[in-house]
């Protein structure tokens, strides 16, 4: 379904899917945008976009960009990107570090290091065994005291502001297994952790790259860790300027040599733990700012005498900048290092009706009408929620 009209000034595109122009499949991750807003596809390929400006820009790597406004795509319920010509050719050279380094010297050119503040929304997920057992939407405002932490910056302060938020969980009661959700104050420095303190610990790898205007440099760790793993991931640079505009990292490169930790009695270990940011261009400002992040990570729990067969809980969050540098005043309502989950915040029907955020998935309409059915099984089910 598709709609594009004009209310108090502004355009909005509602379920619009983003197919791959060859070989149609949904794209993830592209970023929707103008100079005043972002918004971007969910893993179904469906996004919505509300904003007061005609223009819009489609934007993934790997992908030719398009550029293009709602009065050209009104009529339209699909968008096709053309994916670029790629050469998976590895090859190692020897200004792999070079390029690294001279992309960290830039970072005070290319990004923020003073107090900012933007508009933002994350979408937290947890599933037992690829079952959907928590949601939780969040929109707010948060202010940094600079956008990385540097060797010159080392003490990087959040304040977050909760404006808007949904959440709701289905646990079974005879669930002993009880999962946390990170803090903000956990996952904003993990976004801004991009090896700035670090560079000399890896080995670098350039490959040739499928847009000749970009650079991708691979990574692995020197050194085994004490659980038995290296990290790895890659970066994705601008030649131009030596923006990074993509970080990729993964813990986990041996899961057999991790080892179980055990508390009160059950075994666990962490089997997955993967983190990519992108970065963008604010032409206003002229500095780069942090365009989404996406988080994905799996415990398994071992099976026990109480717990009937090995589980893996998966955790994903999607986190996605609207608006930013902005100059708006924080209001703190939520402390930085207390679990996302605990958030306490009315639910507003208005707000959710007309948000342009990730639109929710099949899986989530699933989920949501599996909640709603539940409900009366109070015996069986543990269900939390504010909508």
């Amino acid at each position: 379904m598709f709609f594009n009209i004009l209310c108090y000034g502004q355009n909005i595109l509602k379920n619009i899917v983003i197919l791959d122009k060859y070989n149609k499949m949904p794209l993830e991750n592209v970023i929707i945008f103008n100079d005043k807003d972002n918004s971007i596809s969910n893993e179904d390929g469906y996004f919505d976009f509300i904003t007061g400006i005609n223009d819009i820009h489609f934007s993934k790597l790997s992908y030719k960009d398009i550029d293009t406004s709602f009065g050209e795509i009104k009529s339209k319920d699909t968008i096709f990107m053309e994916s670029k010509a790629i050469d998976l050719d590895e090859v190692i050279v020897s200004n792999g570090e070079s390029v690294i380094k001279k992309a960290h010297a830039a970072v005070s050119k290319n990004y923020i290091l003073s107090p900012y503040t933007e508009n933002f929304f994350v979408r937290c997920l947890l599933m037992k065994n690829d079952e959907i057992i928590k949601l939780q939407d969040i929109s707010g405002k948060v202010g940094r005291e600079t956008m990385f932490e540097t060797p010159e910056i080392k003490d990087n302060k959040y304040n977050i502001e909760i404006l808007n938020m949904r959440k709701t969980s289905l646990n079974e009661k005879s669930d002993i297994v009880h999962f946390e959700f990170p803090s903000f104050e956990s996952l904003y420095n993990m976004m801004n952790s991009i090896l700035l303190k670090s560079v000399n610990y890896y080995n670098y790898i350039e490959k040739k790259s499928n847009d000749k205007d970009y650079w991708e440099i691979d990574f692995n760790q020197k050194d085994i860790q004490p659980n038995g793993q290296r990290v790895s991931g890659y970066f994705i640079i601008k030649k131009a300027d030596f923006a990074i505009v993509k970080f990729y990292l993964d813990f986990y490169d041996n899961i057999e040599a991790v080892p179980y930790q055990e508390k009160k009695g059950h075994k666990f270990r962490t089997t997955k733990y993967i983190f990519m940011v992108n970065y963008m261009k604010n032409p206003t400002v002229g500095k780069y700012y942090l365009n989404s992040a996406v988080f994905d990570m799996q415990l398994e729990v071992l099976g026990d005498k109480k717990i009937e067969k090995t589980t893996h809980y998966d955790f994903q969050a999607n986190y996605i900048t609207v608006n930013s540098f902005t100059n708006e005043t924080i209001n703190p309502n939520f402390s930085i290092d207390k679990e996302i989950f605990k958030a306490k915040f009315p639910y507003s029907d208005e707000f959710w009706k007309s948000q342009n955020q990730l639109p929710l998935t099949k899986d989530l309409k699933n989920f949501l009408n599996t909640v709603s059915q539940k409900k009366e099984y109070k015996k069986e089910f543990d269900i939390i929620g504010n909508f």
